[in-house]
């Protein structure tokens, strides 16, 4: 008799796929039985997996079953526990002699395995060769002698996406479009416990030039889900060609389509209920604002783009031309409405007497208000990056019409403060100052954090009085605009940016006064309807576009290779239980350490960061340790030395020093102290105790160089 540790490959696969078998028929006769009692038989009968389909034939001869030479077979591609039990290394582990192995519990062990790597390849987009080389590497060994030689068969598995079907297309000219649609994806993003019965969409629509060497490009269709605390970005559609749509009515054809009929229907989606039973509950939908920069709004709406006499999107303004510019010099103008759009009063505003924007066939969607202003795009890369421009002299600002030009001296100072605040800035900033002499390659990001932080200290005694004040009003508006504690300060921030675009044209000259200038004064008219500012802009959409970029692996159909990507992306581990509320911690402890400080009432267990909801402190890195706290109706603003443990209040507490003295930094054109902005100083030796529950922000300090001051920031995005 054959002893058992020498049987083929081939049998022990057979007598598995027999034992397995057998406890399904058993297990239809509600008896309980686990694979261990099974009776293995020397002399079992062959029989045929119902779920084996002879479609496909194995790359690897190795695989293919010793009792059916001349058939090929395909492995399951929607069922990775078949795989797993139809696999060698599960046979090695119940022919290995140790009768106490669970194969259930080897099969459960396998599969994460398999989700861990399948779920690695995605977060870190891993072409698919480079995939297959690591899964063939990693057959070499018989723990995993069960993975497929190709990562698409894995794929399949968790995806369903089917590699040998063509992608289905629409003609759009003068290139190609597929739509992922709306419902699916808002049934996959929506929070379990959205508490809202409408469902608030915001879109976003942006040209993505793919190659420099030519004109291909993405215009894609993107959408998160507003009012819910996790707003992650899904693609809607997405169009490809050598240049952008000719028509945008035949581009954003099939979005306004699927929208109406969930406008009209409403939609059907999981929610827990007070018992944590997921049902499915009825809400409805509206799209809550388009956010686009000038160019793409024009296009949709087939309106004058920014460079146009009569292109501003809000009011009915004419521009001047000056210098060779187009400018906006006028404040005061009749404001646009959506009837007025509707019955084109105003002809110059739009392209074409006859064509009408197919926006326009979205239910209660107002294609005036509902479109915003892009503070990314107006305030960020236009006005802040316009300002420093003319302060540089840049060759686009030439000096016999750029009236404040600083020189050498002056850009050389505020270019070395900029740099030194490199190790103030904290975690939560992905990109840290750099020199001015960088500034036609700043990104976004490092514009506003200079616009909310760091210009008004970078600039001050370098630049005479005038221009400081004027930049620190536009600081001051844009803090408000952004923050969801202000709105009693909102009046006073929308005449500060009045009286900001007024001063503009007095300081820089009215031919400076651009598109964008210009719609600095219509902010406050979006922070009343959407309150702070990024619940509307194009940050979350500009972020994930720099991923979809990174999908596209050769020259070759890009648009396909995008939606296969996404596809395989379809059933990741990642689906809506990552926007439960619920299933993510108000509070994490991380970094044990046991180097103190410690007083006579704290006591390890000792942490070195604490993650409060979305705050990160860090007690070993000093920019992220500064942190502001509510006691008594009064702030402090402490330095967290250590997060501990205190035996007297049972809890984790921390141990910090605080500033005595805070001190208004500026008091015109509103003191500083109301929105949370001080001048500190005597920085106390003591170190207390404070509660984590009274924390209210993280403060950013900064100080520089050659100046006698410390100013701290309230990180105005964290303000609670």
């Amino acid at each position: 008799m054959q002893r058992r540790n020498n049987l083929s490959k081939s049998t022990k696969r057979r007598r598995l796929l027999d034992e397995k078998n057998y406890i399904k028929t058993l297990s239809h006769n509600d008896s309980f039985i686990t694979l261990n009692s099974v009776e293995l038989n020397n002399t079992c009968t062959m029989v045929t997996n119902p779920l084996i389909e002879p479609t496909t034939n194995y790359t690897d001869i190795d695989h293919v079953p010793h009792h059916s030479p001349s058939v090929g077979f395909d492995l399951p591609t929607n069922n990775v526990d078949q795989l797993l039990l139809n696999n060698d290394s599960t046979s090695l582990l119940l022919g290995n002699g140790d009768e106490n192995v669970d194969p259930i519990e080897e099969v459960t062990r396998s599969r994460d395995i398999i989700e861990d790597i399948v779920q690695w390849a995605l977060d870190q987009n891993i072409p698919n060769n480079n995939f297959d080389k690591l899964l063939n590497i990693l057959r070499k060994h018989k723990c995993f002698e069960h993975l497929p030689a190709s990562c698409r068969t894995l794929y399949k598995m968790y995806s369903g996406v089917s590699y040998e079907k063509p992608v289905e297309v629409q003609i759009v000219s003068p290139g190609i479009y597929y739509h992922f649609g709306v419902a699916d994806n808002i049934k996959k993003y929506i929070d379990f416990n959205y508490l809202e019965d409408t469902i608030r969409l915001v879109i976003g629509v942006d040209g993505l030039p793919l190659s420099k060497s030519s004109g291909s490009c993405f215009w894609p269709i993107l959408g998160y889900l507003s009012r819910q605390r996790m707003q992650s970005v899904f693609l809607i559609g997405i169009y490809w060609g050598n240049k952008k749509p000719d028509n945008s009515n035949a581009f954003i054809k099939y979005f306004v389509d699927e929208i109406k009929q969930l406008i009209t229907n409403g939609i059907n989606v999981k929610q827990y209920t007070e018992n944590n039973i997921l049902i499915d509950v009825h809400k409805k939908v509206t799209v809550d604002a388009f956010c686009c920069d000038q160019p793409a709004k024009s296009f949709l709406l087939n309106t004058k783009s920014h460079c146009g006499f009569y292109s501003c999107t809000r009011c009915t303004v004419k521009g001047k031309y000056l210098m060779r510019r187009v400018c906006f010099p006028k404040l005061n103008c009749s404001k646009r409405t959506h009837e007025d759009f509707v019955g084109k009063i105003q002809r110059q505003y739009h392209n074409d007497k006859h064509q009408v924007t197919e926006i326009l066939n979205i239910p209660n969607f107002d294609v005036v208000n509902h479109f915003s202003i892009d503070y990314m795009h107006a305030v960020c890369l236009g006005a802040v990056k316009k300002i420093l421009m003319l302060w540089k002299g840049d060759t686009i600002c030439k000096r016999n019409i750029n009236k404040q030009k600083l020189n050498s001296l002056q850009i050389k100072h505020i270019s070395e403060r900029l740099v030194s605040f490199r190790n103030s800035v904290p975690c939560e900033f992905a990109r840290k100052p750099r020199s001015l002499e960088e500034l036609p390659r700043f990104k976004a990001t490092e514009l506003r954090l200079i616009l909310l932080y760091l210009g008004p200290l970078s600039i001050h005694s370098i630049v005479s009085k005038k221009i400081y004040k004027h930049f620190l009003s536009l600081n001051i508006a844009m803090t408000i605009f952004l923050s969801p504690n202000y709105n009693m300060l909102a009046s006073s921030a929308k005449s500060i940016m009045n009286d900001f675009v007024k001063q503009f044209a007095y300081l820089y000259g009215s031919h400076f006064v651009s598109h964008n200038i210009h719609s600095l004064i219509h902010l406050y008219d979006d922070y009343n309807l959407y309150g702070p500012l990024d619940n509307v802009s194009c940050f979350k959409f500009e972020n994930y576009m720099c991923g979809l970029k990174k999908m596209v692996r050769k020259n070759d159909k890009p648009l396909q290779q995008v939606v296969k990507r996404c596809q395989e992306r379809s059933l990741s581990l990642k689906t809506n239980c990552e926007n439960n509320v619920n299933n993510i911690p108000i509070k994490q402890f991380k970094v044990e350490h046991s180097e103190g400080p410690l007083t006579n009432e704290t006591s390890s267990p000792q942490y070195k960061i604490l993650i409060l909801d979305q705050i990160k402190v860090k007690i070993h890195v000093n920019a992220d340790s500064y942190v502001g706290l509510k006691t008594n109706g009064n702030l402090q603003i402490i330095k967290v030395v250590n997060i501990c443990y205190c035996q007297q209040l049972k809890k984790q507490i921390l141990l910090g020093r605080q500033f005595l003295k805070l001190e208004c930094f500026f008091k015109e054109p509103i003191k500083s102290n109301t929105m949370g902005i001080y001048k500190v100083s005597d920085f106390s030796k003591t170190i207390c105790i404070w509660n984590i529950e009274d924390v209210m922000t993280k403060y950013m300090i900064l100080s520089p160089d050659n100046i006698d001051i410390m100013v701290a920031y309230p990180v105005i995005h964290f303000n609670n």
